[in-house]
């Protein structure tokens, strides 16, 4: 057990937090799946409009790796399959029932005397003994892989490949993230038996990386596990960072990596028997009308957390304002997100803005007088504050990453396509997520996060 102490990074202290309140909201009528979630597979559907499912009935499977499948998180029928350009899959819709009805596990010849309908259960001391296949089985057949995800390329994790250790994500830094710490209160023994079987799955060590000062014993007294902490400002809860410090990768190497959420959601399938959908979502921003912590399922639709809120002119977001996805009013919430923020649009210009003191304005660079005052929360829209130029070597992207990277030179080398520099230079431990602060800072206006994700798919794609 460490503490680590993140130094180059930056808080950014938007309005708009949401209060430690849980509320359980009703199922939605209609929820979405999005192909695009879901990072490295390409979408083979086994469904079509009208069909009838239940909860676990796999939508679509991945056409190089068939067993990985992606199933309803409602029981209903597809109304819906959306595509788009070339007949790219955008989405599939579903209406729900209100049942909730559940697949069986096709597992159902071990189960010991009382499981409902025949679902698979494995008691807590039977799990310890399982094997790394009995576990991948499971997982698979349930739908649930796809929570696993891999480093490098944070794409779906591939179940013939053994990583050198897991990452349990239980911390994140970005502006107004839901607090894993208080989402997991009371939930001790489901994380515990998720725990349990991610260590199945590797013969390395599973890590859990909280932040300093968590409460929830679930964070604090994890068994089988190495449990670190981490403190300072973001990125010091991205996988990065806990990964750069921890185990870092090298060529060749695989690490698997998971949201604390989704070790619930292990953890229940094990004991329960049936998917799991259930999602605690954090409703942000100051564009939201009222701001708290929801109790959904996956693919809910964004209308239903933000009900009630004046949206007009507004951003609405799946994720965190500095690597979310904007989704419109329309959307819905991606499989990986615990949050959803609503920030006012930009396209305001002020007349003579360029000579004012800039009291009330943010700033990365001590441009404005704001600099000088103390901090308070911000209120920020999606103007970028200036047009796109040429890049110039500066130090603000250094201060901004804690991994071990000359990024400019990084992205020199992205940018010429020479990727055998790109790795020598720390590629293959990045993800987009870890530059959106220089992104959101970068006196050029350069999509940085962008370049790097060029190269990592260039990379994966040349082998």
């Amino acid at each position: 057990m460490a503490t680590f102490q993140i130094k180059q990074g930056r808080d950014i202290r938007l309005k708009g937090a949401a209060p430690k309140e849980i509320i359980a909201l009703s199922l939605p009528r209609q929820v979405a799946v999005v192909p695009s979630d879901f990072k490295g597979i390409k979408a083979s559907l086994c469904v079509k409009v009208n069909d009838a499912v239940k909860v676990g009935t796999p939508l679509f499977e991945d056409k190089h790796c068939p067993e990985i499948k992606i199933v309803s998180p409602v029981s209903g029928r597809v109304v819906a399959i959306d595509r788009g350009d070339k007949r790219f899959l955008q989405d599939i819709l579903l209406e729900s029932d209100g049942r909730q009805e559940a697949v069986p596990s096709p597992q159902a010849e071990r189960l010991p005397a009382g499981g409902a309908s025949g679902q698979r259960r494995f008691s807590r001391s039977e799990i310890p003994g399982l094997s790394k296949e009995e576990v991948e089985k499971t997982l698979l057949q349930s739908g649930l892989w796809p929570v696993l995800r891999q480093r490098p390329f944070s794409k779906v994790a591939h179940p013939h490949e053994s990583p050198k250790s897991i990452f349990v994500h239980a911390m994140n830094t970005e502006p107004l993230a839901a607090d894993v710490d208080f989402i997991l209160q009371g939930k001790e023994e489901q994380f515990q038996t998720g725990l349990n079987v991610l260590q199945r799955l590797t013969k390395g060590k599973v890590y859990v990386c909280a932040r300093h000062g968590a409460k929830s014993k679930a964070l604090t007294e994890g068994r089988g596990v190495e449990t670190h902490y981490f403190t300072g400002p973001h990125p010091a809860g991205n996988v990065s960072t806990h990964i750069h410090y921890l185990d870092p990768i090298r060529k060749g190497d695989h690490v698997w990596y998971v949201e604390a959420q989704d070790v619930l959601r292990i953890g229940s399938l094990f004991l329960e028997g049936v998917y799991p959908s259930e999602r605690v979502v954090a409703v942000t921003g100051e564009g939201a009308g009222r701001k708290f912590y929801a109790r959904t399922i996956l693919g809910a639709p964004v209308s239903l957390l933000l009900e009630g809120s004046n949206l007009e002119g507004m951003r609405y977001i799946s994720g965190g304002v500095l690597a979310g996805k904007d989704v419109g009013g329309n959307g819905f919430l991606s499989f990986y997100d615990s949050q959803v923020t609503v920030i006012p649009e930009g396209g305001k210009r002020t007349f003579l803005g360029w000579l004012s003191p800039g009291l009330d304005k943010y700033t990365f660079s001590r441009t404005f007088v704001s600099s000088f005052l103390p901090e308070k929360a911000v209120s920020l829209t999606t103007d970028k504050q200036g047009s796109d130029r040429a890049i110039v070597l500066n130090h603000i992207y250094d201060s901004l990453v804690p991994l071990d990277l000359m990024v400019y030179f990084l992205l020199k080398a992205v940018i010429g396509g020479d990727i055998e520099e790109a790795e020598k230079l720390g590629i293959l431990e990045c993800d987009e997520e870890d530059f959106a602060l220089c992104s959101f800072a970068c006196p050029s206006k350069t999509d940085v996060g962008a370049i790097i994700q060029e190269g990592l798919e260039l990379i994966e794609k040349e082998g």
